[in-house]
């Protein structure tokens, strides 16, 4: 069969007007033709003219091709680590007329050769994600037929019955592996906090299950790598119990901790005697100066509030003359605090070698939160500090007055006034200076003055949060008395408390100014899944740089190094894939360069271990196994019913070959031999016209 790209009708008038004309060419030759020339020279144009005229309007041969594609069944073979070998059939029923092609699964799924090379290696089952998978690969196959050989303890993804149901297709099932739970000692879970601080005791809870035992008397042991941590003994009975442990951690980093039980004779297994879990450990103590013009009531309090977490070092500073603090001289350099609170400071007593340390820790980075009072020397304040401070006075004449403090719009959504129970309209009055303040632009007002009842301007509660440094300030003082709260205490309970912890965790928060940016998925692995990085480069400007090389090298805890490098994934962006990696706890280096120059440097860590989620059962599922086949229209067959397969598939009408049907085509304007035979006959013409001595 034949089609046209073009409306064939047209080739009719063409064919038509093709003979005329090769008619008329040859109707007067001289000198004239004779014999069987007369015929020959005018079918050879003809022909030509008219196969060239066919080409011209897009022919297309089609030919339909018909072939059988017989039944087919897919064998779905469990390759967990929880499936006992042993147990799986030597051979499956030989199936007349169909074809039988194998498949393992535990995560994902993959074609196998047969059942001797089936594995159980896999630490998880995901018989629902199996199904689906095997399904879509083989949706332009003619799959009759699905035979599941699993001992039906998935536990992960969704509940394979709800795939059964609408699966279309029957799904035949096969239990392995012993029905009753076998004698068995299991460590059930592990609870622990996965964030710790140093020098903090963290509870690790374990939950043991026994079963097939009488009273046993159990030793469980918490390792750090090889070193042995804390352990307990304990009697237990059969079923589930608790035991506690603890671990202090000394330094801060992300840790591997391994939880072990004793192995008691004749145990099912021995692999689920174990467990592994991570806990990052992080710094928490925080060291703070609090710098004060000189002895006031607010000093007290804020010194109280900072110094209920046991984790905070607080440092106190108070001017008593110039050069002179009651605590001992202020130190030369305060880059070693993590924040700087002043209280009033700087004052009038206010030495230049103590302002200096100050204007120089702010500008390396320092956080500063500053606390006006009536001691505040207002020109010093503007003209060493006024580049650190979110606000600045315009000059140094100061009236003070009460003032209750008025949110902003912008206060209202900020996370750092979300309190609890909070009447701000009721809070104690501050002393505030009526003068004006110049805020910086990258400054936010989270609270105005205002004085008697009338709202004004002026700035009372300001933050900014510049590149590499943060500042806040309390324009005015007595935030003692949002303590106290006078009479009503109930109406804002610890307002200042809060406020106060708020602003310190913000100041104290550093922001990310990293050019190189690489970090792992998660921070812990489990064994069973691919170890992916994601990394970002940016120049000094904090622009992508998109033709970056990134080396990263991967250290054990033994000291193996691991090198690989990045995929570019352009805008700066970059990928890595380490399918697999040792259990252990590990620290990486990402080193990134362009044109042999070094852009930046980041470093974290990780961790992989191992699961046992297999083998916190040791017997089969088979009414999981039969509910799947009943759902799906399928079997349920045990080792001894199994050679029964081949007779109930040939006896299924659904399990049949189809026919289908293939077109074929072929664009005729570029078969070769057309144009070919074309040319040949436009050749042939040309040669017997210069024999009979046509031009």
């Amino acid at each position: 069969m034949i089609e046209f790209g073009v409306n064939a009708w047209f080739l009719i008038p063409l064919f038509i007007i093709a003979a005329l004309l090769t008619w008329i060419s040859y109707r007067h030759t001289e000198p004239k033709l004779r014999d069987v020339y007369q015929w020959l020279l005018p079918v050879l144009r003809g022909l030509a003219l008219v196969l060239l005229l066919t080409l011209l309007f897009e022919p297309v041969f089609q030919q339909d091709i018909n072939h059988t594609v017989p039944p087919l069944q897919a064998v779905l073979i469990d390759e967990s680590q929880s499936m006992p070998r042993h147990h799986l059939p030597d051979v499956l029923p030989e199936i007349n007329g169909g074809e039988t092609r194998f498949f393992g699964f535990g995560g994902g799924t993959r074609p196998i050769e047969d059942l001797s090379t089936a594995t159980d290696t896999a630490p998880r089952t995901d018989i629902a994600t199996a199904l689906n998978d095997l399904k879509r690969s083989l949706r332009d196959q003619n799959l009759r037929s699905v035979l599941l050989i699993s001992d039906g303890q998935y536990n992960t993804g969704n509940n394979p019955i709800y795939v059964a149901g609408d699966y279309g297709i029957p799904i035949h099932t096969l239990a392995i592996g012993d029905t009753l739970n076998r004698p068995d000692l299991l460590i059930a879970q592990v609870a622990t906090n996965e964030i710790g601080f140093v020098g903090q005791e963290i509870p690790v809870d374990v939950t043991l299950l026994l079963q097939g035992y009488p009273n046993e008397t159990i030793t469980t042991r918490l390792y750090l790598q090889d070193s042995l941590i804390t352990s307990e003994t304990l009697t237990i009975s059969e079923g589930e119990s608790n035991t506690s442990l603890s671990l202090t951690a000394h330094q801060e980093g992300l840790f591997q901790y391994t939880v072990m039980t004793s192995q008691l004779p004749e145990e099912a297994l021995t692999e689920n005697n174990y467990a592994n879990f991570t806990v990052r450990i992080l710094r928490r103590q925080q060291t703070i100066a609090l710098i004060a013009a000189a002895p006031h009531p607010d000093v007290i309090t804020i010194r109280n509030i900072l110094t209920r977490d046991e984790h905070r070092e607080v440092d106190s500073y108070v001017q008593m003359q110039s050069g002179r603090f009651y605590e001992g001289p202020l130190p030369p350099s305060l880059n070693q605090y993590d924040a700087l609170i002043l209280v009033g400071f700087p004052g009038r007593e206010a030495d230049n070698a103590s302002i200096e340390a100050v204007a120089k820790s702010a500008e390396s980075g320092t956080p500063i939160l500053f606390l006006l009072t009536r001691q505040t020397d207002l020109e010093t304040l503007r003209t060493q500090l006024g580049n650190v401070l979110p606000a600045t006075p315009w000059d140094g004449n100061a009236i003070y007055d009460e003032a209750t403090i008025e949110i902003t719009p912008t206060g209202l959504r900020d996370p750092l006034l979300s309190l609890t129970n909070v009447s701000w309209e009721r809070l104690p009055p501050l002393i505030v200076m009526t003068g004006r303040w110049s805020v910086t632009p990258d400054s936010r007002i989270l609270g105005h003055a205002k004085f008697r009842g009338i709202s004004t301007q002026q700035p009372l509660l300001v933050i900014r949060n510049r590149v590499s440094h943060r500042s806040a300030a309390i324009l005015g003082s007595g935030t003692w008395r949002w303590q106290k709260l006078g009479n009503r205490p109930s109406l804002s309970p610890q307002i200042w408390t809060q406020l106060a912890e708020n602003l310190i965790q913000w100041l104290t928060t550093p922001d990310d100014q990293r050019t190189v940016r690489v970090e792992p998925m998660q921070t812990a692995f489990d064994g069973s899944e691919p170890i992916l990085f994601s990394g970002q480069v940016y120049d000094e400007s904090l622009n992508p740089v998109s033709d970056a090389i990134v080396t990263i090298d991967v250290k054990a805890s033994d000291g193996t190094t691991y090198p690989y490098t990045m995929t570019n994934l352009g805008s700066g962006r970059f990928s890595l894939r380490i399918d697999t990696l040792p259990e252990d706890a590990y620290s990486f280096t990402a080193q990134a360069s362009r044109m042999n120059a070094s852009l930046g440097v980041d470093t974290g860590t990780f961790t992989v271990g191992s699961i046992n989620i297999e083998y916190l059962t040791t017997s089969s599922n088979p009414t999981l196994l039969r509910q799947i086949a009943h759902q799906s229209g399928g079997l349920f067959f045990t080792d001894s019913t199994l050679h029964t397969l081949a007779d109930h598939l040939a006896s299924d009408s659904s399990f049949t070959p189809i026919i289908r049907t293939q077109i074929l085509e072929q664009d005729l304007i570029r078969t070769l031999w057309i144009l070919a035979v074309v040319v040949l006959l436009l050749g042939l013409e040309w040669i017997l016209r210069k024999r009979n001595g046509l031009a």
